[in-house]
């Protein structure tokens, strides 16, 4: 019987994952992947995925899937019209719980790599489309369901005098949540559970900060230990 290929595929999808997040995907090549993965046969990342790109799709595509069922899963446990903090956690929490294992760290890092070089679609840039079918324009693309429903109950929820501003609201919330979150991964890989909470939380008020409207409840939610005010 011919030996399965799917250990050497997965070593190759593990090293890659690793070498992508700690020296950056440009500056890794093939040959460094298939090298580092013990693999003899030089054209082994062209025979399970096709090229550098198919091979960096197969490290992505898990984790997205994971992170929309789990944002899906959380909207369908909301009432019929959830408040601006609900919201917040939905977009916050699957992606900070990454923080909890290394391939999920390893996944953050190589996705802020990517959104920052426009090499990769960002939540804000899936929820962006949302507010161009709102206008009546068409979307450039059909965003995961899960983050689009959130995205959909962002535009119900916020008022006019919010909406001209809500895609740069959106932008600076995908570069904090993915940055914010790849720098502690980083400089903090062995954070212990509650260390990871307390980053998360303070991530989450902030975030709620950048879509909220008004001033003042900015300046709550901004104020050390405080009870933010989010809807």
């Amino acid at each position: 019987m011919p030996r399965s290929p799917e250990p050497a595929r997965e070593a190759l999808i593990a090293v890659a994952e690793r070498l992508f997040a700690e020296r950056g995907v440009d500056a890794v090549t093939v040959r460094d992947v298939v090298k580092a993965a013990g693999q003899r046969n030089s054209s082994a990342v062209q025979y399970h995925f096709g090229n550098k790109a198919g091979l960096l799709q197969a490290i992505m595509d898990p984790h997205q899937a994971r992170l929309d069922a789990r944002r899906a899963e959380m909207f369908d446990e909301l009432g019929e019209q959830p408040g601006l903090d609900e919201l917040v956690e939905i977009l916050v929490r699957p992606l900070a719980s990454l923080l909890d294992n290394e391939s999920g760290r390893h996944y953050i890092r190589i996705r802020a790599q990517l959104v920052s070089t426009a090499r990769l679609p960002s939540d804000s840039d899936l929820m962006r489309d949302v507010l161009a079918g709102a206008g009546g324009g068409e979307a450039a693309y059909e965003p995961r369901p899960g983050i689009r429903r959130v995205a959909q109950a962002l535009v119900d929820l916020v008022d006019d005098t919010v909406m001209p501003d809500l895609g740069h609201r959106l932008e600076l919330t995908a570069v904090l949540l993915l940055h914010g979150l790849a720098d502690f991964a980083q400089r903090h890989p062995d954070a212990t559970a509650a260390e990871r909470e307390a980053f998360t939380s303070v991530l989450t008020r902030c975030v709620a900060a950048i879509n909220l409207a008004d001033r003042r409840a900015v300046d709550v939610a901004l104020a050390p230990n405080s009870t933010p005010a989010l809807s």
